[in-house]
């Protein structure tokens, strides 16, 4: 596998199965699976929604370029990344740079729908999901447009968005 572009970088907006496909695709291609954000969790000791309340969104961004750069010198891994991971330039050019972006498309409203009863979600706030990821996605599509490879997951089941990566991928990633 190419040294400089040994990744496959997850992108997509919250919900739309980052961490669900994630080791599903890792397990078929035989390697290690990360997560951004659970590795962001784990090395503040706080939950995310704790991290935004007490640091802001800009000091979790802070922490989410730090784990970018671990993760891209790193061995090759599938990487879910949180979903504003496209805000920082940095974070772009180090995907770009060093594997493939994969972008799960998903439409905003489904995803509202999936993520209404979950609390860990900040950005998100009670009573106005389909409204703030209609905004987010508005601010973050061109930059998931870049992905080298793009599913649309709405009517795909977690292992038939793995089957789709699969047939994307270029060698010496496809089967």
């Amino acid at each position: 596998m190419p040294e400089k572009r040994r990744h496959l970088w997850l992108l997509g907006l919250s919900g739309s199965g980052k961490s669900t496909v994630g080791p599903l695709l890792a397990r078929e291609l035989s390697l290690p699976c990360l997560d951004t954000d659970a590795e962001i969790v784990r090395t503040a000791g706080k939950t995310i929604p704790e991290i935004f309340a007490k640091d802001s969104e800009e000091g979790f961004r802070q922490r989410e370029e730090e784990v970018m750069k671990i993760f891209s010198a790193g061995p090759a891994a599938v990487i879910s990344c949180g979903g504003g991971v496209v805000t920082r330039e940095a974070n772009r050019d180090r995907m770009a740079s060093t594997g493939l972006r994969i972008y799960l498309q998903a439409d905003p409203a489904l995803l509202a729908d999936r993520l209404r009863s979950s609390a860990d979600r900040p950005l998100l706030p009670a009573g106005s999901a389909e409204a703030s990821l209609a905004k987010l996605h508005a601010e973050r599509a061109a930059w998931y447009e870049q992905s080298e490879i793009r599913v649309g997951v709405d009517a795909l089941r977690p292992e038939e968005v793995v089957r789709e990566i699969r047939k994307q991928l270029p060698a010496p990633w496809s089967p």
